[in-house]
């Protein structure tokens, strides 16, 4: 498991799915809040677990302008 922190160039802000399955297990990454809203992100991550049965750990905690997706 990698437990290193990058940051991530979404696909497209409108295809933020295809960001996210850019993701490797267990890779954090840090979405800045200006590319794509924590509620879309949160919107997405929702469906993907749903459609997909994928998890995600999605937090804004101690971040003041990025979102932190594992």
């Amino acid at each position: 498991m990698n437990n290193q922190t990058n940051t991530i160039n979404p696909v497209t802000k409108i295809l933020i799915p295809d960001t996210h399955f850019g993701l490797k297990v267990g890779e954090t990454v840090m979405i800045p809040t200006r590319m794509i809203k924590s509620s879309s992100v949160g919107v997405v991550v929702s469906c993907l677990k749903k459609i997909k049965k994928l998890q995600f750990i999605v937090t804004e905690q101690g971040f003041v302008d990025e979102i932190q997706v594992t």
